[in-house]
Protein backbone atom coordinates (compact mmCIF):
# COMPACT_ATOMS: atom_id res chain seq x y z
CA UNK A 1 0.00 0.00 0.00
CA UNK A 2 1.19 3.41 -0.71
CA UNK A 3 0.52 6.47 1.08
CA UNK A 4 0.79 9.65 -1.35
CA UNK A 5 1.88 13.09 0.14
CA UNK A 6 0.09 15.53 -1.47
CA UNK A 7 3.09 17.93 -1.88
CA UNK A 8 6.88 17.03 -0.70
CA UNK A 9 6.93 17.79 3.30
CA UNK A 10 5.61 15.60 5.23
CA UNK A 11 4.94 18.18 7.81
CA UNK A 12 2.15 19.46 5.86
CA UNK A 13 0.54 16.98 3.51
CA UNK A 14 -2.32 14.90 2.66
CA UNK A 15 -2.14 10.99 2.51
CA UNK A 16 -4.01 9.61 -0.28
CA UNK A 17 -4.53 5.94 -1.34
CA UNK A 18 -4.25 4.50 -4.68
CA UNK A 19 -7.51 5.52 -5.23
CA UNK A 20 -7.08 9.22 -4.62
CA UNK A 21 -9.02 9.71 -1.31
CA UNK A 22 -7.61 11.53 1.09
CA UNK A 23 -6.87 9.42 4.46
CA UNK A 24 -4.95 11.39 6.86
CA UNK A 25 -3.68 14.70 7.37
CA UNK A 26 -0.34 16.02 8.39
CA UNK A 27 -0.65 20.10 9.60
CA UNK A 28 2.44 21.56 11.10
CA UNK A 29 2.46 25.43 11.93
CA UNK A 30 5.58 27.63 11.24
CA UNK A 31 6.68 28.71 14.61
CA UNK A 32 9.88 29.36 15.82
CA UNK A 33 11.32 26.99 18.52
CA UNK A 34 9.39 23.82 19.05
CA UNK A 35 6.65 22.77 16.31
CA UNK A 36 3.90 20.28 16.77
CA UNK A 37 2.24 18.48 14.13
CA UNK A 38 -1.46 17.46 14.57
CA UNK A 39 -2.43 14.49 12.55
CA UNK A 40 -5.92 13.75 11.82
CA UNK A 41 -7.50 10.60 10.07
CA UNK A 42 -10.72 9.90 7.58
CA UNK A 43 -13.77 8.71 9.58
CA UNK A 44 -16.51 6.63 8.08
CA UNK A 45 -19.66 8.62 7.29
CA UNK A 46 -22.03 6.56 9.04
CA UNK A 47 -20.16 8.02 12.72
CA UNK A 48 -23.03 9.99 14.47
CA UNK A 49 -22.11 13.64 14.69
CA UNK A 50 -25.07 15.47 15.17
CA UNK A 51 -25.14 16.28 19.20
CA UNK A 52 -28.42 14.50 19.28
CA UNK A 53 -27.00 11.09 17.99
CA UNK A 54 -28.75 11.30 14.20
CA UNK A 55 -26.73 10.26 11.41
CA UNK A 56 -26.95 12.87 8.39
CA UNK A 57 -26.05 11.56 5.10
CA UNK A 58 -22.76 13.06 3.55
CA UNK A 59 -20.55 12.14 0.55
CA UNK A 60 -17.91 15.00 2.47
CA UNK A 61 -14.83 13.53 3.96
CA UNK A 62 -14.82 13.71 7.87
CA UNK A 63 -11.62 14.12 10.08
CA UNK A 64 -10.98 13.25 13.87
CA UNK A 65 -7.79 13.90 15.83
CA UNK A 66 -5.58 11.17 15.66
CA UNK A 67 -2.68 12.34 17.57
CA UNK A 68 0.08 14.72 17.48
CA UNK A 69 3.79 14.88 17.76
CA UNK A 70 5.25 17.54 19.47
CA UNK A 71 9.06 18.44 18.27
CA UNK A 72 11.05 19.64 20.69
CA UNK A 73 14.28 21.31 20.53
CA UNK A 74 16.09 20.68 23.67
CA UNK A 75 13.94 18.56 25.64
CA UNK A 76 12.77 15.36 23.80
CA UNK A 77 9.88 15.13 21.60
CA UNK A 78 6.87 14.03 22.67
CA UNK A 79 4.28 11.47 20.14
CA UNK A 80 0.67 11.41 21.27
CA UNK A 81 -1.03 8.29 19.78
CA UNK A 82 -3.92 6.00 21.11
CA UNK A 83 -4.45 8.01 24.16
CA UNK A 84 -0.64 7.68 25.32
CA UNK A 85 1.99 10.21 25.34
CA UNK A 86 5.20 8.34 24.55
CA UNK A 87 8.84 10.78 25.11
CA UNK A 88 10.83 10.09 21.88
CA UNK A 89 13.89 9.44 23.94
CA UNK A 90 13.05 6.12 25.78
CA UNK A 91 9.71 5.71 22.68
CA UNK A 92 12.67 5.53 19.94
CA UNK A 93 15.27 4.54 21.74
CA UNK A 94 18.68 5.55 19.20
CA UNK A 95 20.53 1.82 18.24
CA UNK A 96 23.40 2.57 15.83
CA UNK A 97 24.24 5.29 13.07
CA UNK A 98 22.64 5.69 9.54
CA UNK A 99 23.68 8.54 6.66
CA UNK A 100 21.75 11.21 8.47
CA UNK A 101 21.64 10.35 12.17
CA UNK A 102 21.06 8.06 14.61
CA UNK A 103 18.67 4.74 13.65
CA UNK A 104 15.42 4.04 16.13
CA UNK A 105 14.18 1.46 17.49
CA UNK A 106 10.38 1.25 18.96
CA UNK A 107 8.43 -1.41 20.21
CA UNK A 108 4.74 -1.22 19.04
CA UNK A 109 1.55 -1.73 20.04
CA UNK A 110 1.24 -5.78 18.91
CA UNK A 111 4.79 -5.87 20.81
CA UNK A 112 7.54 -6.49 18.28
CA UNK A 113 10.48 -4.57 17.82
CA UNK A 114 10.88 -2.37 14.56
CA UNK A 115 13.93 0.00 13.42
CA UNK A 116 13.73 3.37 11.40
CA UNK A 117 17.23 2.92 9.89
CA UNK A 118 18.10 6.74 8.64
CA UNK A 119 19.74 6.50 5.15
CA UNK A 120 20.70 9.35 2.68
CA UNK A 121 17.40 9.03 0.53
CA UNK A 122 14.65 8.47 2.82
CA UNK A 123 13.93 6.08 6.28
CA UNK A 124 12.90 2.32 5.69
CA UNK A 125 11.35 0.68 8.56
CA UNK A 126 12.56 -2.54 9.27
CA UNK A 127 11.33 -5.70 11.75
CA UNK A 128 14.51 -5.50 14.41
CA UNK A 129 15.17 -9.03 14.59
CA UNK A 130 17.31 -11.43 12.20
CA UNK A 131 15.16 -11.79 9.10
CA UNK A 132 15.52 -7.75 9.05
CA UNK A 133 12.12 -7.68 6.96
CA UNK A 134 10.96 -4.68 5.00
CA UNK A 135 7.97 -3.11 7.29
CA UNK A 136 7.94 0.40 5.26
CA UNK A 137 9.95 2.61 3.51
CA UNK A 138 9.69 6.46 2.21
CA UNK A 139 10.62 7.27 -1.35
CA UNK A 140 11.08 10.91 -2.45
CA UNK A 141 9.21 12.85 -4.97
CA UNK A 142 10.66 12.42 -8.49
CA UNK A 143 10.52 15.33 -10.82
CA UNK A 144 11.33 12.73 -14.04
CA UNK A 145 14.74 14.16 -14.86
CA UNK A 146 16.27 10.40 -14.18
CA UNK A 147 13.83 8.06 -13.75
CA UNK A 148 10.23 8.19 -13.76
CA UNK A 149 8.11 11.28 -12.57
CA UNK A 150 5.83 10.51 -9.13
CA UNK A 151 4.96 12.06 -5.99
CA UNK A 152 6.23 11.52 -2.81
CA UNK A 153 5.25 8.39 -0.89
CA UNK A 154 5.28 6.20 2.14
CA UNK A 155 4.98 2.40 0.96
CA UNK A 156 3.56 0.25 3.94
CA UNK A 157 4.05 -3.10 3.02
CA UNK A 158 2.33 -6.48 4.56
CA UNK A 159 3.99 -6.61 7.49
CA UNK A 160 3.05 -3.25 8.58
CA UNK A 161 -0.82 -3.07 7.17
CA UNK A 162 -1.89 -4.22 10.81
CA UNK A 163 -0.20 -0.86 12.28
CA UNK A 164 -0.55 1.86 9.58
CA UNK A 165 -0.96 4.41 11.81
CA UNK A 166 1.43 3.52 14.48
CA UNK A 167 4.00 4.06 10.97
CA UNK A 168 2.81 6.80 10.18
CA UNK A 169 2.80 8.61 13.82
CA UNK A 170 6.93 7.29 14.11
CA UNK A 171 7.58 8.19 10.40
CA UNK A 172 6.85 11.63 11.23
CA UNK A 173 9.15 12.13 13.87
CA UNK A 174 11.78 10.16 12.21
CA UNK A 175 11.62 11.90 8.61
CA UNK A 176 11.72 15.33 10.39
CA UNK A 177 15.20 14.20 12.14
CA UNK A 178 16.38 12.81 9.11
CA UNK A 179 15.60 15.93 7.03
CA UNK A 180 17.25 18.38 9.96
CA UNK A 181 20.09 16.31 9.84
CA UNK A 182 20.35 16.64 5.82
CA UNK A 183 19.78 20.25 5.87
CA UNK A 184 22.40 20.77 8.68
CA UNK A 185 25.18 18.71 6.56
CA UNK A 186 24.07 20.16 3.24
CA UNK A 187 24.16 23.30 5.03
CA UNK A 188 27.75 22.95 5.74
Amino acid sequence: MHLYLSNSSHLNSSFTNDDGQVLYKVETPFVFGAQVSTVTCVVPNDIPHASDGKVEPSMQDRFAYMGKVEHNLVSSSVIHFGGNAYQTKDYLRKDGWGVYGRNRVFTAADGREYKWLSRSSSSKLITNDASKTLVAKFHRRSYGIIGKAHPASLEIFQEGEHMIQEILMTFIYIEKIRQDSENATAAA
